[in-house]
């Protein structure tokens, strides 16, 4: 299995010395959602493709589960 997490730091929400910051709001959010899936099947059907967002509620990202 291979866990894709992908972020676009393009948009305000990174902006301002806020890079660090929000990157690693971001993650600990996909942590959260990655966080007590033991099996790969069901951490597929659960999070592929599951959109990340930044603070503002904006799309800056995804997971992806590959086979």
């Amino acid at each position: 299995m291979k866990l894709k997490i992908e972020i676009v730091t393009g948009n305000a929400a990174f902006a301002d010395g806020n890079l660090g910051l929000e990157i690693s709001r971001i993650l600990i959010e996909a942590a959260d959602l990655i966080e007590g899936h033991m099996d790969p099947d069901e951490l597929e059907n659960d999070l592929d493709g599951k959109p990340l967002r930044d603070f503002n509620g904006n799309r800056v990202g995804k997971i992806t589960v590959e086979n």
